[in-house]
């Protein structure tokens, strides 16, 4: 049990996180025990977090968003927004160069087969070069 109650916004979010993952899961996995069975958790622990009276964990997050292919920032902040931001992607892969930048998974829409899906070619030692 708490030590102390939790503020009024921080009970409110969480009651808006916990209706957002109810709505997702009603369209994609309507057995609420059955999406609680492939999540991995109890099936009370799922009902309580829809409802509001538990919060779901970072990693329950990730895979609900995973499961019902639905963004984190749907689930967190309301924002039905499916793709990665571009701009922030670029800026992420110039800090950090260990990271993957996967052009096909920040714009589903495109064509898979562009030019830039495909990689390059060795070329031969004896092709000239000029």
């Amino acid at each position: 049990m708490a030590k102390h109650k939790r503020s009024d916004s921080l009970t409110i979010l969480q009651r808006a996180i916990g209706t957002r993952i109810a709505w997702a899961r009603e369209l994609v996995i309507p057995n609420q025990s059955e999406c609680a069975r492939l999540l991995g958790v109890d099936a009370s622990t799922l009902n309580k977090i829809e409802r509001g009276d538990r919060a779901p964990s970072v990693f329950l997050i990730a895979a609900l968003s995973n499961r019902l292919r639905v963004s984190t920032d749907f689930l967190l902040k309301g924002v039905l927004n499916g793709r990665t931001d571009e701009e922030l992607a670029l800026r992420l892969a110039a800090l950090h160069p260990e990271l993957v930048l996967q052009r096909q998974d920040m714009a589903p829409d495109r064509d898979k087969s562009t030019t830039s899906d495909i990689p390059d070619q060795p070329t031969r030692p004896d092709e000239d070069l000029h």
